[in-house]
């Protein structure tokens, strides 16, 4: 029905493995595809999501920051399809301060997006983490001792109150770019979460790879006011590392399953 000319945006060694994945494989496949279209010469990224519902929801999210500029323009919402503008840039690979600080600018425009604070006893995610540990313990993934630390530590370090709104479910350098006139601009339109822990994103980076520079990210977010999450950055850590780990174990992502990962909260 497509008569435009477009490329997959995903590299073939992936649609392979997801290919194979659906063929001989028990975890869920990518119900995904992303392409790049040339329309008169100009260029346009094609989103088919899984289901009408998804692309509904990202769409409103889109909306809600296109002013901003911070992610892709919003063209079009067809059914499951999302139709979006196509960012020029190079992948964010340093991580020297000024990049850094340029995506706390970033994040903290999700941050403080109608954000709001709410008694942690309101929400779930006290009890969640408890159970995430759980399954890790029974997956055979924390020894029963470091589950008993861990497991411990929940409550004395679930805050009384948490931020609650916009932020970045998949803050990885790998989904932002670096434009021509300097700015960052996030690219996967599947990461914006609404109605969640505020920090996430701050946590994944943290947890993932922004190493020794973790308080000068903390921090530069508190500077380009997104609300200070610090007072309870060890639970949005903890809370991400069992998250992450689960859904390896269940994705059967083995070579992400990291122990260790842990070691950290106890040591």
């Amino acid at each position: 029905m497509l008569r435009l000319p477009q490329k997959s945006l995903h590299p073939l060694s992936r649609r392979i493995r997801n290919r194979f994945s659906i063929w001989f494989g028990n975890r869920p496949p990518r119900n995904q595809n992303v392409y790049r279209v040339e329309i008169n010469g100009h260029t346009v990224k094609r989103v088919c999501m899984a289901d009408s519902f998804e692309a509904d929801s990202c769409a409103a999210n889109l909306r809600v920051f296109g002013p901003d500029g911070i992610y892709p323009a919003l063209i079009l919402r067809k059914e499951n399809e999302l139709w979006v503008e196509y960012i020029e840039g190079k992948p964010l690979r340093e991580v020297d301060r000024e990049s850094l600080d340029k995506l706390a600018k970033l994040l903290a425009v999700l941050n403080s997006r109608d954000s709001e604070l709410v008694q942690t006893s309101q929400t779930d995610y006290n009890h969640a983490l408890h159970v995430d540990l759980g399954f890790l313990q029974a997956a055979g993934i924390l020894s029963a001792t470091r589950h008993r630390e861990l497991d411990a530590m929940v409550d004395r370090i679930t805050p009384a109150a948490v931020w609650i709104g916009y932020d970045c479910t998949d803050a990885i350098r790998k989904n932002f770019v670096v434009c021509a006139d300097g700015r960052i601009r996030g690219i996967d339109i599947e990461s914006i979460g609404a109605r969640i822990l505020v920090g996430s994103g701050a946590a994944k980076a943290s947890v993932r790879w922004l190493g020794p520079e973790r308080e000068f990210f903390l921090e530069a977010l508190a500077k380009h006011s997104a609300p200070d999450v610090r007072p309870y950055m060890n639970f949005l850590e903890l809370s991400f590392s069992a998250f992450w780990q689960k859904n390896c174990v269940l994705e059967g992502k083995r070579r992400f399953v990291s122990p260790e990962l842990f070691d950290r909260f106890v040591d």
